[in-house]
């Protein structure tokens, strides 16, 4: 199956890594807090009370990020207790089957950086082996984000979880397909993402 993925790391012809940044450990904390229930949950976000029971590197992290761990932390939280047959979000790769997808993605986050960053970003053919891989509407994810960073509504948090893992969608879906199995940069296409934002 042939998908586009857009990465600064990321070499032609070497294999995909899951969880390549070592990321997921840092979701932990936020699913412990969720099995004591949410009110412990909610204090650790109030708090930051992450220091006792998590490697040092979240304990600094800033507002922002942490409150995005803490997202990922619900989504897995719904994911384990929920929805176990579904992939974990930190544990897979991410791609799209729609080049479109990525003007936006682009647009969104690096059309403003300095062409020194920008050149970066590189936009791949990617093969994977896996015939069913997950989809899920990356936009009830961002919606997640907006009632954390805006309302910190947690309960609005798991709710989203819960329609992006049982497969709703928004009313416009932006469908990210999620794949635990091998996968290989086979192409750059950078060109072609170029040309679609200039």
């Amino acid at each position: 199956m042939i998908l586009y993925h857009m990465s600064q790391t990321l070499i032609l012809g070497k294999e995909m890594k899951n969880d390549f940044e070592k990321k997921y450990e840092l979701t932990l904390p936020f699913v412990y807090a969720l099995e004591k229930g949410i009110d412990s949950f909610c204090d650790m976000l109030a708090n930051g009370q992450a220091q006792q029971t998590v490697p040092d590197k979240l304990a600094y992290l800033d507002r922002a990020k942490y409150e995005t761990f803490s997202i990922e932390g619900a989504f897995e939280f719904v994911r384990r207790t929920e929805f176990p047959n579904c992939l974990s979000r930190l544990k897979c790769k991410y791609f799209f089957d729609d080049l479109e997808n990525y003007k936006i993605l682009y647009e969104a986050g690096w059309k403003q950086e300095p062409e020194e960053e920008r050149a970066k970003i590189h936009l791949y053919e990617i093969e994977l082996d896996d015939e069913c891989p997950q989809k899920c509407d990356m936009l009830l994810f961002d919606e997640a984000i907006d009632a954390m960073f805006e309302k910190r509504d947690a309960e609005a948090v798991l709710s989203c979880a819960r329609r992006y893992f049982s497969g709703q969608q928004s009313t416009s879906p932006v469908w990210e397909i999620m794949s635990d199995k091998p996968a290989k940069a086979v192409k750059d296409i950078t060109s072609i993402l170029r040309s679609m934002v200039e």
